[in-house]
């Protein structure tokens, strides 16, 4: 915890939370004229506009003004979803996994978790939202969603594990919250899901899991 004078002089990068990095021309417009008169710097990446070069008082200011909610880069927590357009945007789009992305993070976005957790929904295989290196991944299907989880795309690079097949969107989120408040009762401090999944086996988590589905 960072005492509360010294954040006039520590500098962290100020994200703004956006789900799937939608964004108004006005909230667009009102984050450069924030950057401009704080003299900070800003940088696209992904689904994230991060302002650089300010400290952390001015950052609490700054998503204040906004207001909006910050993302966290270090805390145990469901990060921001990532998703495609999906069904209706994409021409490949055989689900609405923009809908289901804005739902999933609506209402799981911020949790607190034994270690980060991140997940990814694509409307079709091509998996352009990368569920499969996801921590929790989707991707759809005529007959409905792929559920995947145990991906991870970083040093321990890991391809996630068959969950469950054919899910309806409207059950999807009932599948997640399940995921997450098993992974959450069971799992190690700190520990990735990708090493649960390893230590744990995906035939014992679908048995869990998926017993009262």
């Amino acid at each position: 915890m960072i005492p509360g004078f010294m954040k006039r002089f520590v500098k962290l990068p100020v994200t703004p939370h956006l789900p799937l990095g939608k964004i108004t021309p006005d909230q667009l417009i009102r984050i450069g004229e924030l950057a401009k008169q704080y003299h900070g710097q800003l940088q696209i990446s992904g689904n994230y506009i991060i302002l650089l070069g300010v400290s952390m008082s001015t950052g609490e200011k700054i998503l204040g003004e906004l207001g909006l909610p910050g993302e966290s880069f270090i805390a145990s927590t469901v990060r921001a979803v990532n998703a495609c357009p999906g069904k209706g945007h994409c021409p490949k789009g055989q689900q609405a996994s923009e809908s289901l992305g804005l739902a999933l993070d609506t209402r799981f976005f911020g949790q607190e978790m034994p270690a980060k957790i991140r997940i990814g929904v694509s409307g079709c295989p091509n998996c352009c939202a990368e569920p499969m290196v996801r921590d929790i991944g989707l991707y759809g299907l005529p007959q409905g969603y792929t559920v995947v989880v145990g991906g991870n795309s970083g040093r321990l690079a890991r391809v996630a594990d068959v969950l469950a097949q054919d899910i309806p969107q409207d059950t999807v989120e009932e599948i997640v919250a399940k995921i997450l408040a098993y992974y959450k009762a069971h799992a190690h401090d700190k520990e990735r899901m990708s090493a649960f999944v390893e230590r744990v086996g995906i035939e014992t988590i679908k048995k869990d899991i998926l017993k009262a589905y």
